[in-house]
């Protein structure tokens, strides 16, 4: 009989010193989104399909002073580009790769623009054909040569 008390009693403990294994997940069970993941709400741009607004051109002598009406818009079905110079209507074609863009083919038409205008006009396509790479931040689209340097700046519309 103490055997036999002896045994419950190493029983007893093994018992309460093992941890319970834990249930197997099971692959039907829903998947629920945890409590403390916060969901931004936070709208993220990309590239195509939106209106980007010159707002600089940093090889120009007047940095600070873009021609109204400058703009650039990628269109995602046709891989095309269209614009404005600010005097004339720009179009061409694009190749995007996460964060590397060449632009092909840019042309534009030939209307006479005033004398600030020209200027501006032959700096934004040289801009576009010398883009390789680009960046959103914020509001604000940045092209960039193969040396990451900052040719054009534009704001979403």
């Amino acid at each position: 009989m103490l055997k036999n008390i002896w045994l419950l009693g190493v029983l007893g403990l093994i018992a309460c010193s093992t941890t319970p294994s834990k249930p197997q997940a099971s692959n039907d069970a829903p998947l629920t989104m945890p409590e403390e993941v916060v969901v931004s709400t936070k709208k993220v741009l990309g590239l195509e399909d939106r209106i980007w607004q010159l707002v600089e051109l940093p090889r120009s002598v007047n940095v600070g002073k873009i021609q109204d009406g400058a703009f650039i818009n990628f269109e995602d079905a046709s891989m095309n580009v269209k614009g404005s110079t600010g005097c004339n209507r720009l179009m061409g074609s694009y190749k995007r790769h996460e964060n590397i863009l060449r632009l092909n083919d840019i042309a534009s038409t030939k209307i006479f623009c005033p004398s600030g205008g020209i200027v501006q006009e032959a700096l934004f396509i040289d801009a576009l054909n010398d883009t390789r790479a680009w960046r959103i931040d914020g509001t604000h689209l940045y092209l960039m040569d193969d040396k990451n340097t900052v040719l054009a700046v534009f704001e979403v519309q």
